[in-house]
């Protein structure tokens, strides 16, 4: 490189010279890192220079300085020095790294220029420009040499004013054809900084300015002016740019309240954090005094302790409570050259915590309950090393917290402590899973303890599983008293299952002899109907109105004992008549019994819905006989609707089953005779107003039972009724 480049620590300690310099001073690396810029700084720049550097260092800016520096010949030539500090990953200032650029031809070229008035105004202001005229009226344009290598042509270069022109991007050149028709036109000086294109096609930045040289009349003989590259300029700007967004987003990003106040205790920053935390705007406190905008930090903590640190010059960390806020904060105060940054804290919710865990704490080792903490270490066989008991485990197991802590629930097994529960335990924890369990243990006495024990994992915020606790009951007389009760309830079902047995007997011989009943009583009911049917038939002229009445009356009598019989003889066999399980459609059922109930009243305007796939588990011919009762009531029930409306469904159970249904817009019932609805002859209804019975509902019980399931019903007088079942285990 033609520059030479150098590295320094933070310290300012040289760590590394580039051929260059070996070159130009004559010096050796050894001699280089030894004395760095020592004895080489002309001695009028070298007080101003060493003063630069330190502050830069102090302050981790980037500088630029221009010296003298001594050549290996004794020569004196001027540089440029630039420095700029390399930060690691957490902003600290690691080591600098630094150019020096030969200006001497420059700054000679500079005092030459100085004797042209124009030239000196230009070239005091800035480095790296070059100078051109246009001559008039014929618009002739001369670049400088310096002016040749700013846009990558080589000296002596002459274009056209067009030319000229068309460095500049195509967006800017109208504003450039306009400054300069001014300054042709009008003598208006002009002054502007554009982008422009060099030669080369490499992107430059350029300070233009411009004005009109007039002759002894007052006529605009040319314009002249100089192009300055303000490249460097620009990209130091932008990088400045970058760093004070990269500043202020990590600042906004915190989650601390962030502020800076000056000397005169005046705000002169706040992030989003700090208005949040202080509920103020930071266009209303910028600028203002943070006494007169918080009156209440006058004589507190906050003040003393800040007072303190730019006395001190030292940091301070403090905790305090801010009553117009309400609001605990947690305040580190950093002095600044400039005053003081405080990064500050709501560590209200926190404190709460803490509050309330040290109660917790009290609350715990109050417990009658044992409560153990442990690792959530390796497991062995042993398991993780306790680290915390409450009260109650000394109580109950004679062991100090000194014995318990840092040892493992070993302490506690003996000769009946069950091995397998133990393993089931350890498998469960190797899981992370919660578990329950009783198991034996010993105090330090040796008296054996039943525990109830659970057992829960404990994660942080993370996710991460941190430790392990144990809440753990004394069951020893529950225990005991289980043990007893086993006892007695061993006789107990002994005695229960002798007086099932002699109940069955009995109900077996009542369902015989119900059976005989009604069986027998079929044949004289069915003399008596047939003679009074030919009665009727073979004398009816000789029969009184009066007479037949009777008659008529005596055969709806005989129906309807015969119809009794006939639900006594179904009930019996549906008690006695083994179960065949199999998959049952309910929905194909239930629309073949509606088919049935059409053709029997065809006249009927009924609205039946059945729900699709209603598939249950049991026997088809008894749940067929549940279906043809259920509708066989709503179609008789609902008969003196204008619009009768009958629903087969089901829906979720409260215990995950499926509940089946059977709902009408009938004649509904009251729900205080809940009870009578299913039992053997109970009828709700006059048999003047709805003909039956009393014998359905009973044997839809029935059935259901012996499927192991549930019956019951919910209705209103003149609303309806909807019949629910389940089906379980069979019986």
């Amino acid at each position: 490189m033609s520059q030479i480049v150098w590295v320094m620590r933070a310290d300012g300690s040289y760590t590394w010279f580039n051929q260059r310099w070996l070159d130009y001073t004559g010096l050796s690396m050894e001699e280089s890192l030894g004395h760095g810029l020592t004895g080489l700084v002309h001695p009028d720049d070298d007080l101003r220079g060493s003063r630069l550097l330190e502050q830069a260092l102090a302050s981790g800016d980037p500088c630029e300085i221009e010296y003298r520096l001594r050549r290996a010949d004794g020569v004196y030539r001027w540089m440029l020095c630039r420095a700029l500090p390399q930060r690691d990953a957490t902003g600290q200032t690691v080591q600098w790294l630094g150019t020096l650029t030969d200006i001497d031809e420059l700054k000679q070229a500079a005092e030459l220029l100085e004797k042209d008035i124009f030239m000196t105004r230009i070239a005091g202001r800035v480095a790296r420009l070059g100078g051109w005229t246009i001559d008039l009226p014929e618009r002739v344009l001369t670049w400088s040499v310096e002016n040749c290598l700013i846009h990558d042509v080589p000296p002596g270069y002459t274009p056209t004013l067009e030319e000229g022109i068309g460095y500049f991007l195509p967006e800017h050149r109208p504003i450039v054809i306009q400054h300069v028709e001014a300054c042709v036109n009008h003598g208006t000086p002009y002054e502007f900084v554009l982008p422009k294109l060099t030669a080369k096609g490499r992107r430059i930045w350029v300070r233009s300015l411009g004005e009109a040289v007039r002759d002894a009349s007052g006529k605009i003989v040319r314009i002249q002016g100089a192009f300055q590259d303000i490249s460097e300029q620009k990209a130091a700007e932008a990088h400045t740019r970058a760093l004070e967004t990269q500043l202020a987003t990590t600042l906004e990003s915190i989650t601390d309240g962030f502020c800076l106040i000056d000397k005169d205790w005046k705000f002169t920053f706040l992030n989003g954090q700090a208005e949040r935390m202080l509920q103020r705007r930071r266009a209303d406190l910028l600028g203002k005094l943070l006494w007169q905008e918080f009156p209440k930090t006058m004589g507190s903590a906050i003040e003393r302790e800040s007072r303190l640190a730019v006395e001190q010059q030292r940091t301070i960390r403090f905790e305090t409570f801010y009553q117009p806020l309400k609001t605990w904060f947690d305040i580190h105060v950093y002095p600044t050259e400039s005053g003081i940054a405080v990064y500050f804290q709501d560590i209200t919710q926190r404190r709460l915590e803490h509050a309330q865990l040290r109660l917790l704490e009290t609350a715990v080792s109050r417990l009658n309950d044992m409560v153990v903490i442990t690792e959530a270490a390796a497991f062995d066989d042993a398991g993780p090393r306790i680290v915390f008991v409450n009260d109650a485990f000394e109580r109950h197991t004679g062991y100090s917290r000194r014995e318990v802590i840092g040892n493992t629930s070993r302490l506690l097994w003996g000769p009946r402590t069950q091995h397998a529960e133990l393993d089931r335990i350890r498998v469960a924890m190797e899981k992370w899973e919660h578990v329950r369990s009783e198991i034996v243990v010993y105090t330090k006495a040796g008296r054996e303890l039943w525990l109830e024990i659970d057992i829960t994992p404990i994660t942080d915020e993370t996710g991460r599983h941190t430790h392990w606790v144990a809440v753990e009951r004394d069951v020893t007389e529950r225990r005991q008293q289980q043990q007893e009760i086993l006892s007695l309830n061993s006789d107990l079902e002994d005695r229960v299952q002798l007086r099932t047995a002699q109940l069955a007997t009995a109900n077996k011989e009542l369902e015989s002899f119900a059976y005989s009943v009604s069986h027998d009583l079929r044949s004289p009911l069915n003399t008596i109907h047939g003679f009074s049917q030919l009665l009727a038939k073979i004398d009816a002229e000789h029969i009184s109105d009066k007479g037949k009445h009777y008659l008529n009356r005596i055969g709806v009598g005989v129906m309807q004992m015969g119809e009794l019989i006939e639900g006594l003889l179904t009930l019996a066999h549906l008690s006695r008549e083994q179960l065949k399980l199999e998959g049952v459609d309910l929905s194909a059922l239930a629309r073949r019994i509606e088919n049935e109930c059409r053709e029997r009243e065809p006249g009927r305007q009924v609205q039946m819905t059945v729900q699709d796939g209603l598939i249950a588990q049991g026997d088809p011919r008894l749940l067929s006989a549940v279906l043809q009762n259920l509708l066989a009531n709503a179609w008789k029930f609902s008969a003196k609707q204008p619009q009768a409306r009958i629903e087969v469904g089901s829906e979720p159970g409260a215990q995950d089953d499926t509940v089946f249904f059977v709902r009408d817009n009938g004649a509904g019932f009251d729900m205080a005779f809940t009870h009578k609805l299913f039992g053997t002859f109970e009828r709700l209804h006059s048999p003047g107003d709805f003909p039956g019975t009393g014998i359905g509902l009973a044997t839809v019980k029935r059935v259901i039972e012996r499927h192991g399931g549930r019956v019951w019903a919910e209705g209103k007088p003149n609303a309806g009724a909807t019949f629910f079942f389940t089906l379980g285990r069979p019986n």
